[in-house]
């Protein structure tokens, strides 16, 4: 069966509902309606430093199909979600498109990302090949239509992206290739070298870049990256090594406002955590640098941090700061605005992030979820039905003013036990509309899909290569 045949059958599939979880400590209940669709998934790879990332497949120039499925509302399931200090509504944006909930119409991609090269043949001895380099791609979002290919630097890969609101300013940044990566590998703490792409659609040439300059200690591991909505400032999240020798880190996390026009450091916040941790968070660890972890308001007046630790407890945060304010202290600066935790009697959370972000207008936080959920009796049509929760992926809102109450929008339901993930790509300011990457399996074959959720409808980004090309931490908007 077809992505699309999937998400046509969740419209018939009217008597679907997702039961409570047992033993779930809940602080408020949860009523929202959500598209779903059925299928199986797989998780990726969660290995932060050693783990390659898969080859994106090449795009091909085609016109875009949009299926667009519609679902009754349904019960949400339930989730553990820790209280988080409250919040009056946020900052709304100054300048409002035509449309504010349109899709962004161009993306830039990482094509082809690789953070480790080719292992010697079976049986063979030798030292692993370098990685290869990367390009980026500019495309039309809707159809795939490629408008550019931009080649790094010789010697170079690009290893991150992020775009500001006009959806056509962005930022790149790179690493050396061999000999700078050591055993042929990169390693997130390698030296960036920083560009700026601008896009020109129907101009000759499409786009062009100019270096940048923004100092990062040395050895830094970027654990976030995102262009303010004006372009006028980068934000840098990293961590430096501590108390203990080689890689991953457990020092010093700092969170710094830089000037894209003259690289100034603009702002500069640091803390020490309590734990001693590496940063932890969902599948956005490592390379590519992560553009999901931090995400601004509309207005360029705040921004929030997603936030894991890898020996803290179990559980995720979303950490509000005012940009405006003289720096300091980074956890004391500031506010946890939604925080998700384990059930305090299975140990485990109902829901966990693999991206996690504040919405543009402040008031809701948008999740990349994988959701705990008991499995529905009848519905497993080729495998007996398991007797544990399964595990399935999809969107979550999490409203962050008022009522607080979080709402599944959209979520996959397996037909036979496996591992799925599901990423948040872009969300318009409200939340009402949220581009995300779901990977699944059915049976013995993985799927990957492109859906757009708004107001209660589903659509997929039908153009060859799509779900592998807009991948969290790799596309940017």
């Amino acid at each position: 069966m077809t992505v699309e045949e999937q998400l046509r059958a969740a419209g018939r599939a009217v008597s679907d509902q997702v039961r409570d979880l047992p033993e779930l400590d809940l602080r408020r209940a949860l009523s929202a309606p959500r598209a779903r669709a059925r299928g199986l998934r797989r998780w990726p790879g969660a290995g932060r430093w050693l783990i390659p990332m898969a080859a994106a497949a090449a795009v091909v120039a085609v016109a875009a199909t949009l299926v667009a499925v519609r679902n009754p509302p349904r019960t949400a399931p339930k989730f553990s979600l820790a209280t988080a200090a409250s919040r009056s509504a946020g900052p709304a944006a100054t300048a409002a498109p035509v449309d504010p909930e349109a899709l962004p119409g161009y993306f830039v991609a990482l094509n082809g990302f690789e953070d480790h090269g080719p292992l010697p043949a079976p049986g063979q001895s030798g030292p692993v090949k370098a990685p290869k380099a990367d390009s980026v791609i500019v495309g039309e979002t809707l159809t795939g239509n490629r408008l550019a290919t931009v080649n790094p630097p010789a010697g170079r890969t690009f290893v991150g992206v992020t775009g500001a609101a006009d959806d056509r300013t962005f930022v790149l940044d790179s690493v050396q290739l061999a000999p700078g990566a050591r055993s042929g590998m990169l390693w997130p703490f390698q030296p960036r070298t920083w560009y700026l792409l601008r896009i020109r659609p129907g101009a000759t040439p499409v786009q062009t870049m100019t270096p940048l300059d923004f100092p990062l200690p040395s050895g830094a591991d970027v654990n976030g990256i995102a262009l303010s909505p004006d372009g006028t400032k980068l934000a840098v999240f990293y961590q430096m090594p501590g108390g203990i020798a080689g890689f991953p880190y457990d020092g010093l996390f700092t969170l710094r406002i830089y000037s894209v026009a003259t690289g100034a450091v603009l702002r500069s916040w640091t803390g020490d955590d309590p734990v001693h941790g590496s940063y932890n968070l969902g599948s956005s660890n490592g390379l590519p640098d992560p553009n999901a972890n931090l995400t601004w308001t509309s207005d360029g007046q705040h921004l929030a941090l997603a936030y894991g630790n890898s020996k803290g407890p179990v559980g995720q945060s979303l950490r509000e700061l005012n940009v405006a304010g003289p720096g300091g202290d980074l956890f004391k600066a500031s506010t946890v605005v939604a925080a998700v935790a384990a059930s305090p009697t299975t140990g485990r959370a109902k829901i966990w992030c693999g991206s996690l972000g504040m919405t543009g207008d402040g008031r809701s936080a948008v999740c990349g979820a994988t959701l705990e959920v008991l499995p529905k009796a009848g519905s497993w049509t080729r495998c007996a039905t398991p007797t544990d929760v399964v595990e399935d992926p999809g969107l979550v809102k999490i409203s962050l003013a008022g009522d607080r109450r979080p709402q599944v929008i959209y979520e996959t339901e397996p037909q036979c036990a496996g591992g799925g993930y599901a990423s948040a790509l872009w969300s318009s300011p409200s939340g009402d509309a949220v581009l995300g990457n779901v990977s699944y399996v059915d049976g013995s074959k993985n799927h990957d899909a492109v859906v757009l959720y708004r107001h209660g409808t589903v659509t997929t980004l039908n153009w060859p290569g799509a779900a592998s090309l807009l991948f969290v931490n790799r596309t940017a908007f």
